[in-house]
Formats: structure tokens, C-alpha cells, sequence
């Protein structure tokens, strides 16, 4: 028994297809192909342009292994979370998760705080504090055993700095000091300093008051000798000026201040209003230790000028000082001055203070 058949299959020949031609080959017709160079009319080319390759669509890089770069490296599975918590507070320990029911180690009760209702309350007082009168003051004269200093800072070309200073010592320099410089002065306090500027550049050493500056700084010398304030070093710590330190002595009211200073080169001093004694009588003391090599001059103003151009600087000033001391002087300080030149880029002068006792000599 045969069955029909589902499907009516007729059985067909092949067909052969024809094969397409490829890129840049004729074909079967002959003609030329669609995507083929096209020449050049002006001739052949100078520069010959390589055959454009053709990107396979699998890079050949696909198939290699690139090595994980440092963002990947870093973003691993067992890296810990950041936490703001982990950062502001512990986690609680294990021991802080048990039950309540469990038993552990008893607590320990805090110190008991007393109330603040309970604690002694304590009456404010309206009394003063009481000066302390061991303090020095410049009106009545220190004694030798007190320990105070005070220092003066020359700055500038017009400007005085006094740290320290007691209140019978302000008094005194308004009064005293003051009415030297005709010019005027002004001043202010920044805390416990005292800062005293003085019009029109006392300190420039040039000028016509010049002579007035100097009779300034001899009079506070005298002033702070006179009032028990002898000056003891001069140092630069924590100031670009040499701060001059005074300490607190015995009362010396007969000791007799004046000044001098030297050229830039060394070979020539000027004495400011020396005594009579030393005006008279310094030059031949100083031809005998330096024969046949000393001017000595004496000029308008109680000027007193000693030049040699032929002695070492050093040597000069050595027998200056002595003929000074054996005449009853010495030099006790150094005052720093303004710089000089148009621009204040010049040198910084310094006067010369020296300090003695004239009635010594005639004992």
C-alpha cells in the first residue's frame, strides 16, 4: 500500500550563476572598471601615492591581553568602603552588642559630680590693687641695688624710642628735653613704648640746627646720669637699630657729657663743645705721643677738630682715647645717626659720648 505523496517535488536543474567581477578587474563585457584609478592628464605624478589598505574588520589587537592600568588595579573587590563613621567614631566593641540578659564584668560608678547650686559662691570685692611702690621712678632717685632697665633706640633721622620708661621720666623729658628743639615734637604710646618725632630731621647731622642737636643729646644724657639711668651696652637683638641699654644706678648729677665724631676715613676728629681744660690743653698732649704728625684747629662753634694724614686710623683713635682719659674722659656710648647721601643710601655716622668729672682734676 503507497501513499501520496505531501509535497509535489519536480526536481529542477542548477543554475549556474555568473561570478561578479572583483575591484579593479574587467569583467565578462569588457568595460572598464567602476572604481579604477582614473589617469592623469598632466602626466605622471611626481610624488606616487601608495595603495590605499583596506582595515580588516577584527583588529588585529583585539586578540592581545592589555595589562590593567592603575584605576583598575586599585578597584578591587577587598577594598574597604570608606565610612564617615569609621572616621568621626569607633565602632562599638563586641562585648557592647550583648544582650542585657548576659552576664559580664559589673560596671564601675562614675565620681559623683557635686551640683553646681551646691558649690561655695564667692563675693566679688570692689577693691583696687594697691601700686607697687618698689618700682623705681625716675622723680626719686634709684639706689644701686634696684634691677630695671630702660632703652632708647635712635631711628630714623627724627625718631626716639624709649621702652621702659617710667612715668617721673616722661615727665621730665616733656619738660626738660622738649624746649631744646625749636622745631617741636610730637608723640604717642603703643603699648608700654614711647615714641617721641621730632620735626624737621634732628638726627640728619647737617643743617643750621645741628648745634641744637647736638645740646638734644648731651641733655638727655645728662638727664638720665642725673636721675640714677647710666648707660651700660648697646645691642641689635630683636631691632635692625642698636637699641642703647640704661640701667638703674646711683644717682651721678656731677658727671659732664660731650660728643665727637670721626671722618669716614679715620684721620680726623671733631670734639662738639669739649670742657676749657681739653680745649686748651688737648692738642700738645697729643703732639707729644704724635710729634710733627698733628693739626690741630679750633673753629666757630666750640669745634675742636685734630687731623693726621699720615698715622694708621686705628692708632689715631687709640691715642685719642687716651689723651681723653688721662684728661679725665672716656668714652662711654655710641649714638648711631641717620644714614647720609641725597637717597639715604650712605653710611650711618656715629657721635662719639664721652663721660667724665672735671672736678676730679683740680683735687
Amino acid at each position: 500500500m503507497s501513499y501520496a505523496p505531501f509535497y509535489n517535488y519536480v526536481q529542477q536543474p542548477p543554475q549556474i550563476y555568473s561570478q561578479q567581477p572583483r575591484m579593479g578587474q574587467p569583467g565578462p563585457s569588457a568595460y572598464a572598471p567602476i572604481y579604477a584609478p582614473a589617469t592623469n592628464p598632466y602626466g605622471a605624478p611626481t610624488t606616487p601615492y601608495a595603495p590605499a589598505v583596506t582595515q580588516p574588520f577584527i583588529p588585529p589587537t583585539a586578540m592581545l591581553e592589555t595589562p590593567p592600568t592603575q584605576s583598575q588595579q586599585l578597584q578591587t573587590k577587598t577594598r574597604p568602603k570608606r565610612s564617615h563613621r569609621a572616621v568621626t567614631a569607633p565602632l562599638p566593641l563586641k562585648s557592647a552588642l550583648k544582650k542585657t540578659g548576659s552576664t559580664g564584668a559589673p560596671l564601675v560608678p562614675a565620681a559623683t559630680v557635686p551640683a553646681v547650686e551646691n558649690l561655695p559662691s564667692r563675693r566679688r570685692t570692689t577693691s583696687r590693687v594697691k601700686p607697687d611702690k618698689s618700682v623705681p621712678s625716675m622723680a626719686t632717685a634709684p639706689t644701686a641695688t634696684t634691677s630695671y632697665h630702660m632703652f632708647v633706640t635712635f631711628k630714623g633721622d627724627s625718631e626716639l624710642l624709649l621702652e621702659n620708661v617710667l612715668e617721673g621720666a616722661r615727665k621730665d623729658i616733656i619738660e626738660d628735653i622738649f624746649p631744646l628743639w625749636p622745631h617741636g615734637a610730637e608723640s604717642q604710646f603703643r603699648g608700654e613704648d614711647w615714641i617721641i618725632r621730632f620735626r624737621n630731621a634732628p638726627w640728619n647731622m647737617n643743617g643750621p640746627d645741628v648745634t641744637m642737636a647736638w645740646k638734644l643729646i648731651t641733655a638727655l644724657f645728662t638727664l638720665f646720669s642725673t636721675n640714677g639711668f647710666s648707660f651700660m651696652t648697646s645691642t641689635r637683638c630683636t631691632s635692625a637699630q642698636p637699641r642703647m641699654v640704661f640701667q638703674s644706678t646711683t644717682s651721678d648729677p656731677v658727671s659732664t657729657y660731650f660728643l665727637g665724631y670721626l671722618s669716614r676715613g679715620g684721620r680726623r676728629m671733631t670734639l662738639i663743645n669739649p670742657p676749657p681744660h681739653i680745649a686748651a690743653n688737648f692738642g700738645p698732649k697729643l703732639r707729644a705721643f704724635l710729634p710733627n704728625q698733628l693739626e690741630v684747629s679750633q673753629e666757630d662753634g666750640g669745634l675742636l677738630i685734630v687731623d693726621s694724614a699720615t698715622v694708621k686710623p686705628s692708632h689715631f683713635l687709640m691715642q685719642l682715647l687716651r689723651g681723653l682719659l688721662e684728661m679725665g674722659f672716656d668714652l662711654n656710648a655710641t649714638v648711631p645717626m641717620a644714614r647720609g647721601g641725597p637717597l639715604k643710601m650712605g653710611s650711618r655716622r656715629e657721635l662719639l659720648v664721652f663721660k667724665g668729672d672735671p672736678g676730679k682734676l683740680l683735687q
